[in-house]
């Protein structure tokens, strides 16, 4: 279970953060008016492939991205993420001085731009600054070619219906949802509906509790766009909330020895929970 509880913020900078809908991100920096700053984006246990902060893509594997904080002695140091520059999947940590080993504290996070914002042909990228536990400031970055989007999900006594859409990738003939129970071969498919990018299904919960439920069960949500392609991993993150364990929260339900709920993991990879009826129910 995670603690609400934050430890206190390290010594350091301030960075408030703007993102846009394109990917790119703006730091205002307080604090790191020193020469040769600069403003580094750490991936946690990245490799050591070193990324070239510039206004062209860097290696995808790249573990470091650093930026020239420009400004320092007229107004607030300024450093830019461009859109260009390529973030692996994963959290990047923001630290800044020479070395870059100064850990940053998150200021004012405007994020507005990434609500229900429409990216373009192709992959998905998305990246969100937001606060760690400890009070440091960190990128989550997410990097998915093809995405499966997850829009409406409504939680209904006996199953989930979900809504989404589809980028990089269309729906053809058989298209269809797969539900995998983590940690095993098990899995149950059922059909999707839907025209192009758009796509729909329901997933009843009888099946994944054919077999007694006697400890806390994952079924991860996957869509399969057409008859004998590779599974898409449905998830949310074309929008402003860098982790929906408790920002999106349905209803449970269930029968005689069971209880199911949709929600989110850690990475925003949406999934079902199961647990048995004499367990307390807890967000993903």
């Amino acid at each position: 279970m995670r603690s609400n509880r934050r430890r206190a913020s390290p010594a350091g900078c301030t960075a408030d953060c703007i993102a846009d809908s394109a990917g790119g991100i703006t730091f205002d920096v307080t604090g790191a008016a020193r020469p040769g700053a600069v403003l580094v984006l750490r991936r946690r246990d990245g490799r050591d492939a070193t990324g070239t902060g510039t206004d062209t893509a860097t290696p995808a594997d790249a573990a470091e991205v650093r930026l020239p904080l420009t400004g320092a002695g007229k107004s607030r140091p300024r450093a830019v993420l461009p859109s260009t520059v390529e973030l692996a999947e994963g959290h990047w940590d923001v630290f800044t001085g020479a070395p870059g080993e100064q850990p940053v504290r998150p200021g004012v996070r405007d994020v507005r731009a990434l609500v229900d914002r429409v990216p373009g042909a192709g992959g998905v990228a998305a990246r969100i600054p937001y606060p760690t536990a400890d009070g440091r400031l960190a990128v989550r970055s997410w990097v998915r070619a093809p995405h499966a989007e997850a829009g409406t999900v409504r939680s209904e006594p006996d199953a989930t219906t979900v809504e989404g859409m589809l980028y990089g990738a269309e729906l053809g003939e058989g298209a269809e949802a797969e539900a995998r129970l983590r940690g095993t071969g098990r899995s149950h498919r059922v059909a999707v509906t839907g025209r192009g990018g758009s796509f729909a299904f329901t997933l009843p919960y009888g099946p994944l509790a054919a077999r007694p439920v006697v400890e806390r069960q994952w079924w991860d949500l996957w869509l399969v766009p057409a008859r004998n392609a590779a599974g898409i991993r449905i998830s949310r993150i074309l929008d402003d909330i860098w982790d929906k364990r408790t920002a999106c929260v349905y209803p449970g339900h269930g029968t005689d020895g069971w209880l199911a709920a949709p929600g989110y993991t850690g990475d925003n990879d949406f999934c079902v929970r199961l647990d048995p009826a004499s367990m307390s129910a807890a967000t993903p």
